[in-house]
């Protein structure tokens, strides 16, 4: 029984749309490969392959699909894809180019681009602090110059279409003639791990007569970086940040971060080890970046991991076996991935 891919065989996607709004798509492809009489399953639901082609009409459920493509010889599964798509109507993506997060300049341009991304394009409406400003209709992009305060500038960003779907992107940055540029990383505003870890990267610093400081300590700064670890205690915290100038603070602000933990991560082995005709041993990791104990689940049947590693012997039946592998944490959120074993009838 061979269970997963040898790169025996090539799958080549060449028609799948990654968002619609039609209950129906197509998947369209090549296979590749010297191997005879291949056969082509589309989450385990059998296609012809003609002439090392292939073309399938699925349905599709509101929200996220995910779909396995398998082609397999008369030993099993040698070649896999996987593809996911979201069937409805997405709110307009939004991008904006990088901003410092402290600067000296006096003025700084706000730039970005604005699309929609459903098949029915709607006229995109783009508000920056209210402004409506303009949108290039080729490509999106958009620009806006704006001259900076002293202290905390706030700039909310808007983009929204026809049916009033939006989307939503606020940027603070802080303005002091004497201040270094600084460009945090990795400081939020959603994280997931409570052992916060963020950098600064910085321009026009002057160690001899500028610092900064966090939680009211000085950070090191090595070349044009400085990194500063913390640990989050509540699910809404704020850091406070400071820069001094010649020993006289000249910035003083705050940048809220919101706990929000992620579900475990599992992962399923590619090698499947056989025990007999009917029999075979699946491993895998399961890891959580707040919980040192989490649980996980084949086929709903709980198995012991031991250092992030497990693994499970499974009853295997004649046709495709389709294995649930779940891992649960400590905040009761889920992560469930799948894998399909086929066995020869």
């Amino acid at each position: 029984m061979q269970t997963d891919e040898t790169k025996r065989a090539i799958i080549e996607i060449t028609s799948c749309p990654v968002a619609t709004t039609n209950k129906k798509m197509v998947i369209a492809g090549t296979v590749h490969s010297e191997e005879p009489d291949l056969l082509l399953f589309i989450n385990s639901e059998e296609f012809k392959i003609h002439k090392g082609k292939f073309m399938a009409s699925l349905p599709l459920e509101d929200g996220a699909n995910d779909f396995e493509i398998v082609v397999a010889d008369e030993m099993g599964a040698i070649a896999k894809e996987q593809r996911t798509i979201f069937c409805g109507f997405l709110p307009p993506s939004l991008h904006i180019d990088e901003l410092p997060d402290v600067t000296a300049a006096t003025s700084m341009d706000l730039c970005g681009t604005a699309l929609d991304v459903n098949q029915l394009k709607s006229i995109l409406t783009l508000k920056i602090n209210s402004e409506v400003i303009e949108i290039d209709p080729e490509n999106g992009s958009f620009r806006k110059n704006y001259p900076l305060v002293p202290g905390t500038n706030h700039f909310d960003i808007i983009v929204y279409d026809g049916a009033l779907r939006k989307t939503v992107i606020r940027k603070l940055v802080e303005h002091h003639p004497n201040a270094p540029e600084i460009i945090f990383s990795g400081i939020g505003p959603i994280i997931t791990s409570r052992q916060m870890n963020f950098t600064g990267r910085l321009s026009g610093f002057d160690a001899n007569k500028m610092d900064i400081r966090i939680h009211g300590k000085i950070v090191p700064v090595t070349g044009d970086t400085f990194s500063y670890k913390t640990n989050i205690r509540t699910d809404k915290s704020e850091i406070p940040i400071a820069v001094d100038f010649g020993g006289r603070q000249i910035l003083s602000f705050t940048r809220q971060v919101i706990f929000l933990p992620s579900p475990p991560t599992v992962t399923i082995d590619d090698e499947i080890k056989q025990i007999s005709e009917t029999h075979c041993r699946i491993s895998g990791t399961i890891s959580d970046e707040n919980d040192i104990d989490p649980h996980v689940f084949v086929n709903g049947k709980e198995i012991n991991q031991r250092a992030g590693k497990w693994t499970a012997t499974l009853v295997l039946a004649k046709g495709v076996n389709t294995i649930s592998v779940e891992g649960r944490n400590q905040s009761g959120l889920k992560r469930a991935i799948k894998k399909k074993i086929l066995v020869p009838e």
